[in-house]
């Protein structure tokens, strides 16, 4: 009884590998490139198509890939144009790929699949040199933008090149990534700073080399002319005079207001803003001789020096201050 059941349960399974089914399930394409189409890229085409395939073996066979549906299968494109089309699909090829991903498809048959093509698009990675270039400049310069090097190496996909302006020549202005840094920078000097390339115009994955570029520039200085009302003024006397009882008096004989009159200033926007408002101060120094400390009462007729801040300077010719001196001591000095 036993080594008849056993053989029993033998010829049944032998009977039921033996009967073949037939069954349908659908399949996802994943395309990528075939290993010797190193440049090319390709990708699903705009379609929403599903697929489906029919197999036909032995049952068990059957149901254990139907079981694993949907099936999610990598599909190799070989070497094509640059473009959208239909790849048709080859079922022996198919097969032999799908018996790669799984061991049952070696019992199996590919009986058909629907729809037979594949929407693809497919592109390319080319190389080309991209000129730099400065066209948009806003800047006033003492020396214009300067590259290191004319030119850069661009890894870019075929269909966006040929969507460029000139694609047999193409260009990157960095006008405005220059004068952004630029204006970072202290203006008169000369500078030379890094520049990123922005690579958004030739596709996001395209690759730059070198990827930034070295600008050297001298940015004009802005400079401005404005009048300072008035101005203190300071007498210098050497320190062996300054026990001396002076008084500065005007030509009247009345006491001299120690601020001369308006001047004109130029110098950079900026330190000449400042001096305007009173952030940074100006003054002028009469230096006085022993013969003027000598020559009491006598009108006198002098320019002071003016001392600016850095970068500032006298914009014309100063007026002289009139004033006299007078012995503090003396009845005639003023009060």
């Amino acid at each position: 009884m036993l080594m008849t059941a056993v053989l029993s349960v033998l010829i049944w399974a032998s009977a039921d590998s033996l009967v073949n089914e037939t069954a349908s399930l659908g399949v996802t394409f994943e395309v990528v490139p075939d290993a010797g189409a190193s440049d090319m890229i390709v990708e699903p085409g705009p379609s929403t198509e599903p697929h489906e395939i029919q197999i036909s073996g032995p049952r068990r066979d059957v149901e254990d890939i139907v079981a694993k549906a949907p099936l999610r299968v990598r599909l190799r494109i070989p070497e094509r144009p640059t473009g959208t089309g239909r790849y048709p699909i080859d079922r022996a090829a198919l097969k032999n790929t799908m018996a790669e991903q799984w061991t049952e498809f070696r019992k199996l048959t590919l009986v058909s699949v629907e729809p037979e093509t594949l929407p693809v698009v497919v592109d390319h990675k080319v190389n080309r040199q991209v000129e730099l270039t400065t066209s948009r400049l806003t800047l006033a310069y003492d020396v214009e933008p300067q590259f290191q090097r004319g030119a850069v190496s661009v890894r870019m996909r075929e269909s966006r090149l040929a969507g460029l302006p000139s694609p047999d020549r193409p260009q990157v202005d960095l006008s405005s990534d220059i004068e952004r840094l630029l204006k970072e920078q202290t203006a008169g000097q000369n500078v030379t700073i890094p520049v990123t390339i922005d690579t958004r115009v030739f596709g996001p994955d395209a690759q730059m080399t070198p990827a930034t570029v070295n600008v050297t520039a001298t940015v004009k200085e802005r400079r401005t002319t404005a009048t300072i009302p008035t101005v203190p003024i300071l007498f210098a006397v050497s320190v062996t005079n300054l026990s001396k009882p002076l008084k500065v008096a005007a030509r009247d004989g009345s006491p001299l207001p120690l601020l001369a009159p308006s001047i004109q200033v130029t110098g950079p926007t900026d330190e000449v803003a400042k001096l305007v408002r009173g952030a940074t101060r100006a003054y002028g120094i009469l230096h006085l001789r022993e013969d003027d400390l000598a020559d009491l009462g006598r009108l006198k007729l002098m320019t002071p020096d003016y001392h600016l801040p850095p970068g500032v300077e006298l914009a014309e010719v100063p007026s002289p201050i009139e004033f006299k001196l007078l012995d503090a001591t003396s009845a005639d000095a003023p009060k």
